[in-house]
């Protein structure tokens, strides 16, 4: 069993967010503005030592890697931005992909979705709106993916490289791309693409003939279809009032774990998450799961690591996240909870270990 966890790449200044939210804006900005809602609250979160580092450096995100790679992490799943032709944060996966000699996999998740002022793409307030192109677009992302493919580390199942995407629902003609992309693919010594499609809010249901894999993007698909109608209603009411929304870490997990749906034969790659707190970007509109912690982490990511799912991967599972600091799903080291996440989590994986050379 590998396990890989997203990595996003928003912590290095771009000119777009200089000029949308002040000049040297990161997402470290959004981070030191965490502040305690209640009692035991743990805001602002502060990386370990306070290394706020940057990403547009070579040496930090070499860091990141090769911390993964000590904790037992197979690779990372780097968010990769692309709007018609045009990227955004595409700086530290780039560096990533020209340093070979790091020892860690990884791949890429198309985050297809609009940037927004609110970040949840509100009509309206849109900063980057996400459009789409026709064949030559097709055509010139291929050709960047490829850069990425080339390379031994990325993760291959079968020959095909794997690809996740945020939302295939709203990619306008997505199948045809996906023949284009598969016809285009094998010229170049690959027999696919390898897709795994996210299932969240935005895209609950597995839409493509050719996606391969889905993960249910964890915490958000829990919160939003396995709660209760009650909590539903209970979450609208705070949303409409811009209140902060308390839902429970156990019960999140508890449904998590108790789920059995499948998606028409398609593997499978089960999602596990660290915390859930998004209040330092939303203030007192965000949401909070309250009663985890890296024990309660480990016990449940134990527990999901040996269920037995059917078409559940036997391969790969996926953690959010590295270093979502914004939003609370967060395995680095930090000043609260140390290297706890990083540690609990090693531990399962040496389990799986022991387990898989047992069989």
């Amino acid at each position: 069993m590998k396990v890989l966890a997203y990595n996003l790449p928003a912590y290095h200044r771009i000119p777009e967010n200089d000029e949308w939210w002040g000049e040297g804006f990161t997402e470290w900005d959004n981070v030191r503005k965490g502040k305690p809602l209640y009692k035991g609250h743990v805001q602002p979160l502060v990386p370990y030592r306070g290394y706020y580092y940057d990403l547009s450096k070579k040496e930090d995100v070499i860091y990141q890697a090769e911390l993964a790679k000590q904790y037992g992490l197979d690779g990372f799943v780097y968010y990769h931005y692309w709007f018609n032709g045009k990227l955004l944060l595409e700086k530290p996966v780039e560096i990533f992909r020209d340093a070979k000699n790091v020892e860690l996999n990884y791949c890429l998740c198309w985050a297809n979705e609009p940037w927004a002022r609110t970040w949840d793409g509100k009509e309206g307030q849109i900063l980057m709106p996400q459009t789409f192109g026709g064949k030559e677009d097709w055509e010139n992302h291929l050709q960047y993916f490829l850069t990425f493919f080339i390379d031994k580390r990325y993760i291959k199942r079968n020959n095909s490289p794997m690809l996740f995407v945020y939302s295939a629902s709203r990619i306008p003609d997505f199948d045809k791309m996906m023949e284009y992309w598969n016809s285009r693919i094998q010229e170049y010594g690959f027999n696919s693409i390898y897709l795994v499609e996210f299932i969240s809010t935005v895209n609950p249901f597995a839409s493509s003939l050719y996606s391969n894999a889905v993960t249910e993007f964890e915490p958000m698909f829990s919160n939003r279809f396995g709660i209760s109608a009650f909590k539903k209603l209970y979450r609208y009411i705070c949303k409409k009032m811009k209140k902060t929304e308390y839902l429970s870490y156990d019960r999140i997990w508890e449904s998590l774990l108790n789920r059995h749906g499948v998606y028409g034969g398609r593997e499978i790659i089960q999602s596990a998450f660290t915390q859930w707190d998004n209040t330092p970007r939303k203030g007192k509109a965000g949401l909070v799961l309250k009663g985890g912690g890296p024990e309660k982490f480990e016990m449940y990511f134990r527990k999901l690591a040996n269920l037995k799912r059917q078409d559940a991967s036997s391969e790969y599972m996926i953690v959010n996240a590295w270093n979502e600091w914004g939003e609370g799903p967060v395995l680095e080291p930090s000043e609260q909870y140390g290297f706890k996440y990083l540690e609990g989590l090693q531990r399962v994986i040496e389990e799986l270990e022991i387990r898989d050379d047992k069989k």
